[in-house]
């Protein structure tokens, strides 16, 4: 059986787990402490701290993208990625605009925005220990949040990222047109990274108030995509 690394609330990880099970790979998931990626057993799972990691028949695969296509190579249907060029190449660009410029959208919404980080940040500590949790929170409220300023979205106003997030999400509406699927015919490596960024941004409450109030074909997609992947 597959192992898959994880952090439980990582858009990165909900992109993998939905990989696996839209494919029906059989998995179970080890959480990691986030105090602990970096050193001890999980340095020796993965050299540089970040997860996902996949484990499968004695290889360990980093980063959501570079599994993804593992995944394709083992389990080639239903595929994810599209046969045609074109289409690959779209759907190509459509995971690394969700994976590089989505997310930095959803982690300064929903980890440094006071009402939401309230929330989320708990969450990402709940493997620690008690006393780990509380001495690390305004650590990690720090550290995201110099995160979120270095990248650039961070020194934005909420008002203005609001507005940003809802180009982004008229851009979905638009790509979908009238179909079901973000790229070509079924489901792709597409619609599973962009979706794990929009579900983090709606994990805000002004993300999900844009998608519910103002992009009811962005939520139908979502729904689509979470019944195909879904547990």
């Amino acid at each position: 059986m597959m192992i898959l690394y994880q952090f439980e609330i990582s858009p990165f990880c909900d992109k993998v787990r939905r990989a696996l099970r839209y494919k029906g790979l059989d998995f179970s998931v080890e959480e990691i402490p986030p105090s602990q990626a970096a050193s001890g057993r999980w340095r020796s799972i993965s050299p540089t701290g970040k997860f996902p990691v996949l484990e499968h028949d004695g290889k360990r695969v980093v980063d959501s993208t570079d599994i993804l296509r593992y995944l394709e190579e083992i389990t080639p249907t239903p595929a994810l990625f599209p046969a045609d060029p074109a289409q690959r190449a779209h759907a190509h660009v459509l995971e690394d605009w969700a994976d590089e410029s989505l997310y930095f959208y959803e982690l300064t919404m929903r980890m440094t925005w006071p009402n939401n980080a309230s929330r989320w940040i708990p969450e990402l500590l709940a493997a620690e220990k008690p006393l780990t949790r509380r001495l690390l929170t305004p650590v990690l409220k720090r550290l995201l949040g110099k995160t979120a300023r270095n990248q650039g979205i961070g020194r934005k106003s909420p008002e203005q990222i609001e507005a940003e997030v809802g180009h982004h999400l008229q851009a979905l509406t638009d790509l979908l047109g009238q179909g079901e699927w973000l790229v070509g015919d079924h489901l792709s490596v597409a619609d599973l990274a962009v979706f794990a960024q929009i579900f983090c941004i709606r994990g805000a409450v002004e993300g999900d108030r844009l998608v519910t109030e103002h992009y009811p074909a962005v939520a139908a997609w979502m729904d689509r995509v979470d019944a195909a992947t879904g547990a």
